[in-house]
């Protein structure tokens, strides 16, 4: 991991929208893969004591572009101009979840990063996403 991708790291989750992903903790990020553990407490929590939908999107914009920025030569991470997510299971209130990002493509202009979340113990697929970010 370079210095300014750490340095980016140590404001997580202490400036502006970040900050719904408290608790969040960064497991890797380099050579095009972003991985990151997340407990599903109350800031991120739906009406119904779940992971809120908004939070799994923030996650795939989040973990996506860590990783994008690491398969960028420079560290870029881009503006989005897409992003998907289809849902599976819902992760409780009581659980955590992994998150794992990897780059399909970065070129010059364009990057594409794909997002699985999963519950920690038993590893079901809650959700998954794609992302393209224009590099400029």
């Amino acid at each position: 991991m370079n210095d300014t991708l750490k340095e980016r790291l140590g404001l997580f989750g202490q400036h502006g929208y970040d900050r719904s992903l408290v608790g969040m903790e960064v497991l890797e990020a380099e050579g095009g893969r972003a991985r990151a553990r997340l407990p599903v407490g109350e800031p991120v929590q739906n009406l119904g004591g779940a992971l809120h939908g908004g939070a799994v999107a923030t996650l795939v914009d989040v973990v996506g572009t860590l990783a994008i920025m690491t398969a960028d030569r420079e560290g870029r991470p881009g503006v989005s101009t897409d992003l998907n997510v289809s849902w599976f299971s819902p992760a409780p209130g009581d659980s955590t979840v992994l998150v794992e990002a990897t780059v399909l493509k970065s070129g010059r202009t364009l990057a594409f990063v794909q997002v699985d979340i999963r519950r920690e113990k038993d590893g079901v697929l809650v959700a998954q996403g794609r992302m393209t970010k224009f590099l400029s």
